[in-house]
């Protein structure tokens, strides 16, 4: 299976993709070494927004884990999970070897070259973890990467956005930090914020479950292609700190 360089950028036309996989995790771990308990994925009709395969696989030696899932970050929803995990139809546990047999399936079907997430450079290294820790061969590797914090640049740099991040700066997220200002000062490039300034809702919050979590990912998408002068997209990169550092 080929491997994808993912710091090779180059640019491709997106009337050109037919279908993409929209991709987001849910994990347990540390920020420097996570790993996913769940693996979203949507695969939609670029060109007519249509979702045509959706999925979210939970990692079967985690989830059923309450000691792991209790330090995981979604160990509040943990309760939530359990119930819409009985809708088969959109969930499946399994184990890791099974669930990367049914992902590849997914996208050899649809013939899927283009990974879409936000952030995308977190989850292609959690899914890599949890691959690696169990000797599986990674379906996401050979695919390039679309990140939504890229291409959302269109948004996150106009003063509309600036200004929207400022007046909002007192809501407060859990952790009791600015939903939308950085501790050093930045705005924040997060799909909760940029959502939450596209539908001009600053008390909007994610909902931090991998298939809702797409939904507003990929609303984040057409937005910012809404507002490109052209339809060239970067693959393969995602915007600096430094970028936003005035």
């Amino acid at each position: 299976m080929k491997q994808i360089n993912i710091n090779k950028k180059k640019s491709v036309c997106i009337d050109s993709v037919l279908y993409m996989a929209c991709v987001d995790t849910e994990t347990i771990g540390t920020l420097d070494n996570p790993k996913p308990f769940e693996i979203g994925i949507k695969i939609i009709n670029v060109l007519t927004k249509e979702i045509v395969f959706q999925m979210s696989y939970l990692v079967r030696r985690y989830f059923n884990n309450k000691d792991v899932m209790s330090c995981s970050f979604s160990a509040n929803k943990y309760p939530k999970y359990l119930e819409m995990a009985q809708d088969k139809k959109s969930y499946f546990i399994g184990s890791v070897r099974d669930i990367m047999k049914r992902i590849n399936k997914a996208l050899e079907r649809f013939n899927v070259s283009i990974m879409m997430a936000h952030n995308g450079m977190f989850d292609k290294m959690a899914i890599n973890n949890l691959c690696n820790e169990f000797g599986i061969i990674n379906p996401f590797d050979r695919l390039d990467l679309l990140d939504t914090m890229e291409i959302s640049k269109i948004i996150t740099y106009s003063k509309d956005y600036v200004d929207f991040c400022k007046n909002n700066e007192n809501i407060k997220l859990a952790n009791n930090e600015s939903a939308f200002i950085t501790n050093s000062g930045r705005v924040r490039l997060t799909a909760q914020a940029i959502y939450a300034y596209l539908i001009n809702n600053p008390k909007y919050q994610e909902e931090h479950t991998a298939l809702a979590d797409i939904d507003i990912e990929i609303a984040i998408l057409y937005a910012s292609l809404e507002r490109l002068g052209n339809r060239q997209v970067f693959l393969n990169t995602a915007p600096t700190w430094r970028e936003y550092m005035n």
